[in-house]
């Protein structure tokens, strides 16, 4: 690298979008790291390797919210993340074994001598993208080009900070859930789980009753994959059943 990468490079390098690259920059998960006199902002290599982690860590089914947080925290050091990111790409299909071993690579190359290997960060953010390519499939089955679109309409009502809020509710409801999975579904905490996770589906959703019920089939299918999937099979579980006992259907 010379004089660092503008957005368009960055984005071409990278197979990531312009559009998720202005996104991640909005909600401050990954920004340029500095601006020319021009002003024109720039990535550069260190950014490179930010952009492997988070590529990553959400395809290991981290939310942005978490990687963001695991990240900009105290004593996260690239070497100890990329260690855990090999293992978990070692347990993968072979279609990853790829991956693991440039991340292998990766590690070797920081640990001897501090320098990144860009090519080897490339060729992981490649064999990850293609994954995330080939699982888009699953949209086609339960959500018609219309579905979609009104997807991408309901999206547009939310800026990046809210949409970010939005999901942590979603986490922290989830967390909540599955902490009490063991409660009777009829019980007034249960129910009242029960209420705020309908609350929060009609919050976004109330207005596209269709796409509330697509969701559901979706999830109950298990058709989601897993880096989609912040539910877990005994949480969506409880949550039919409080519903269920409340006298409504998931």
């Amino acid at each position: 690298m010379k004089n660092g990468y503008l957005v368009r490079e960055f984005a071409k390098l990278t197979r990531v979008t312009v559009r998720t690259l202005h996104y991640y920059d909005q909600i401050g998960l990954l920004r340029p790291s500095f601006e020319r006199p021009n002003g024109y902002r720039v990535y550069t290599d260190a950014d490179l390797l930010r952009l492997q982690q988070i590529v990553t860590l959400k395809f290991m089914g981290f939310s942005l919210t978490e990687i963001r947080r695991l990240l900009d925290g105290k004593g996260y050091e690239a070497v100890k993340s990329l260690r855990v990111q090999a293992a978990a790409v070692r347990d993968e299909i072979a279609r990853l074994r790829e991956a693991s071993r440039a991340i292998d690579q990766v590690l070797a190359r920081l640990e001897k001598d501090g320098r990144i290997h860009k090519q080897k960060l490339i060729k992981i953010m490649e064999v990850i993208q293609m994954g995330e390519d080939v699982k888009k499939g699953w949209h086609e089955k339960y959500f018609s080009e219309a579905d979609i679109k009104k997807f991408q309409e309901v999206g547009e009502n939310y800026t990046p900070e809210a949409m970010v809020a939005y999901q942590d509710r979603w986490a922290a409801l989830i967390a909540e859930v599955k902490a009490n999975v063991g409660l009777d579904p009829a019980s007034e905490k249960a129910q009242d789980m029960g209420r705020r996770w309908t609350a929060l589906l009609d919050e976004v959703y109330g207005g596209h009753p269709e796409l509330k019920t697509k969701i559901a089939a979706a999830y109950s299918a298990g058709a989601i994959p897993k880096e989609h999937n912040m539910i877990a099979p005994e949480v969506w579980d409880f949550i039919k059943k409080a519903h269920a006992a409340a006298g409504k259907k998931c």
